[in-house]
């Protein structure tokens, strides 16, 4: 059975729901809540936002620096929620 987890936008304070075999930014999309992106495939760094809260998987590609990644920063085209989270977009 999937948990259902929930991620919250500080900027916005909108919610949707997410999956632990999803990625947070293909939950976005589902729930109408469009985070923005470019390739989908943690190239380019576009959809980067910072996690406040929670715990995620990230399996990047390149497309963030690690100084980024020590300051909290994630890319949610290719993170997965390890618990509820909170995000802050750019």
């Amino acid at each position: 059975m999937k948990k259902t987890l929930t991620c919250k936008i500080k900027n916005t304070q909108q919610t949707f729901p997410l999956t632990e075999e999803e990625t947070i930014l293909a939950s976005s999309y589902q729930a109408e809540i469009p985070l923005r992106y470019r390739c989908n495939a943690g190239h380019c760094g576009m959809c980067k936002v910072r996690l406040l809260e929670g715990e995620a998987d990230m399996q990047h590609t390149g497309g963030i620096s690690r100084d980024d990644i020590k300051n909290g920063y994630i890319l949610p085209c290719c993170t997965r929620p390890l618990s509820n989270i909170e995000i802050e977009t750019e």
